[in-house]
């Protein structure tokens, strides 16, 4: 009890010298709930379920449509689950994937025969939508928002077109790290990690929210012993096919080969790495390593941003939306279903701040999204559709830093700050 009082104490202390202009951030832009049409929009049961029965019919149109990922993948990796057996197939290498996801082929595998593969991979997807779903209810309500406002993630064109169109389980991991979001806005920093290692075990793109959650993690003084949760949760998705003689090094190096080797060539999100896979694309692999050291670079600040605003949870929500952004945006080879974070996230900042920024930045990170898949689908050897939605990615990026604006002004004041102490003090020494 007496540690815990301590902790409460700092935490007490700590809200009240390092989070002011992001409490009057939030202040000046809060909105009566009940009058607000953004978070009233699922409250009624007609929206509602006019909203699902949108979600249903979409995803209706897309149903009976293979696309290129499912005969060169995904079929493949099942039909080795079949061949082999539930349990068996694991025994060696089959897939680019860690087995997380895998393990979900196995249990659908069990409905072939009633059902066609495609459709029990697309009936998986559709399963990961419904968790994300529940993931951003769970977000929406641990920052005091209407959690029936995540039903229209179901109706988000990127969403429906991963799930129903792509049969891809980017949802699982976009889920994952959405509650370990939530966790972290509610102080459960061990759930919150716990989340974060499912996501990563389903795919290394969870890293996205990595800025956001350390940050916090240390606003919080977590215990030392719960920081390598994440890696011990991953780990611990390997051994099962670890211990029917999947080699140890293959599975640990799955992402080690993707970021290799996958893809061969330039990825078709809209950034703008655009510029370069349609101007000078042979040259592209020359300057990887700027990319890479601008998104190492703007982890920084957003994890100090989150660091002192771990109390406010919506300013937390936009930098778990920024960060979702930022870092696809900046990295090379980036395939076109690598906003996902961000679309979902946008929607949430828009929930949040209800205010033309926030829903700027929803509209132009979905459009981004969505033209990428476009140029995905059908303008691959021509990617003009994704050069296009870098200019919309910049947009919907240059509005979540207007959103943040004071927060950043408060930390490069502290940064001056804590210089000029440490100045004052050198030249006192000296």
């Amino acid at each position: 009890m007496a540690a815990t009082d301590v902790r409460s104490a700092w935490a007490s202390k700590t809200m009240l010298t390092t989070s002011c202009d992001d409490d009057r951030m939030a202040q000046s832009t809060s909105v009566d709930h009940r009058d607000d049409p953004t978070q009233e929009l699922a409250s009624g049961p007609v929206r509602f379920g006019v909203i699902l029965l949108f979600a249903i019919v979409s995803r209706a149109v897309y149903w009976n449509q293979q696309p290129p990922d499912m005969r060169i993948f995904l079929e493949p990796w099942m039909n080795h689950i079949l061949r082999y057996g539930q349990v068996q197939a694991f025994a060696h290498p089959f897939s680019n994937y860690e087995p997380a996801y895998l393990y979900l082929l196995a249990l659908g595998s069990f409905a072939h025969g009633v059902l066609t593969t495609m459709t029990i991979i697309k009936i998986l997807s559709v399963a990961g939508t419904l968790f994300l779903t529940l993931a951003l209810a769970e977000l929406l309500k641990a920052a005091g928002l209407n959690a029936r406002a995540a039903v229209l993630a179901l109706v988000l064109p990127s969403v429906v077109i991963n799930d129903a169109l792509l049969g891809q389980c980017d949802a699982l991991w976009a889920g994952a790290c959405i509650l370990a979001l939530a966790g972290m806005i509610r102080g459960r920093t061990l759930r919150s990690l716990v989340w974060c290692g499912v996501a990563i075990s389903f795919k290394a793109l969870a890293v996205f929210i990595a800025p956001v959650i350390i940050g916090a993690l240390i606003a919080r003084r977590a215990p030392i012993w719960q920081w390598p949760v994440p890696a011990l949760v991953f780990l611990a998705s390997l051994v099962p096919p670890w211990l029917l003689g999947w080699p140890g090094y293959d599975l640990l190096t799955v992402y080690l080969g993707q970021a290799s080797l996958e893809p061969l060539i330039a990825g078709r999100l809209g950034n703008p790495w655009m510029l370069v896979t349609i101007f000078a694309e042979d040259q592209a692999r020359h300057f990887y390593v700027f990319g890479i050291s601008a998104a190492v670079a703007i982890s920084v600040p957003i994890a100090l941003l989150a660091k002192r605003a771990w109390n406010n949870p919506r300013v937390l929500i936009l930098l778990g939306a920024l960060a979702g952004t930022v870092l696809p945006y900046l990295l090379p080879k980036m395939l076109e279903r690598y906003y996902f974070l961000g679309d979902v996230m946008t929607l949430a900042v828009a929930l949040s701040f209800k205010n033309r920024s926030a829903t700027v930045a929803a509209l132009a990170v979905q459009m981004a999204s969505v033209l990428s898949h476009m140029t995905y689908l059908y303008s691959f050897d021509q990617p003009y559709p994704a050069l296009a939605g870098a200019v919309c990615a910049t947009i919907g990026i240059v509005a979540m830093c207007q959103l943040l604006k004071p927060s950043l002004d408060s930390l490069i004041a502290s940064i001056r700050s804590d210089w000029d102490r440490l100045s004052r003090r050198s030249v006192d020494v000296t």
